[in-house]
């Protein structure tokens, strides 16, 4: 689904710019500064609080995975998409979008760094949550289309971006550790 934004909106490496413009979504799954529990390992962890050893960590059908590395993640994403029925397929995306936190993909010559990774859609998600507000360097979207905002629940400036995007320098740096809420749809 392709939207059009403000009248006022600015290309900026993949990313549309619109200044002062709101989208209205459902509200975010969780209150903003609430503790998101994730399960790594066999425990929990608050992402809010640190991710300790962790370094992916996926957001799908209202759980959230971490593991150690990217790897892991993928392989446990590939394994619930097999088992995705149609119901549940709705409000999903079948791909992410994945959340860098250093430029070009965490690739060299950055260090390697965390990355999230999103399936589910239509509604505001808040990064705080995650222990990842301000913290995005450079993204990949996957199947659905990607809203980015510098606040929480998707206020303040907006980026909208179409599937199968990337950008390792969040609109040439425009964009870099400024995104603090995601929605997809």
């Amino acid at each position: 689904m392709q939207r059009i934004l403000a009248k006022a909106g600015i290309t900026l490496g993949g990313l549309v710019l619109a200044v002062g413009s709101a989208t209205v979504m459902a509200p975010t799954a969780q209150a903003a500064g609430t503790p998101t529990v994730a399960r790594f390992e066999g425990k929990t962890i608050d992402l809010s609080k640190g991710w300790g050893a962790a370094k992916a960590c996926n957001v799908q059908r209202g759980v959230i995975d971490c593991f150690r590395t990217a790897e892991e993640s993928d392989a446990k994403a590939a394994q619930l998409a097999k088992t995705a029925s149609p119901s549940i397929a709705q409000g999903y995306c079948s791909t992410p979008l994945r959340l860098y936190e250093n430029a070009n993909f965490n690739t060299s010559p950055f260090p390697a760094g965390r990355i999230l990774s999103f399936y589910d859609s239509g509604y505001w998600q808040n990064l705080d949550q995650w222990g990842f507000n301000d913290q995005t360097s450079s993204y990949k979207t996957g199947s659905c289309w990607t809203s980015f905002a510098v606040d929480n629940g998707g206020w303040g400036n907006q980026a909208d971006v179409g599937p199968w995007k990337s950008d390792g320098y969040m609109g040439s740096g425009s964009w870099n550790d400024l995104v603090s809420s995601i929605a997809l749809y």
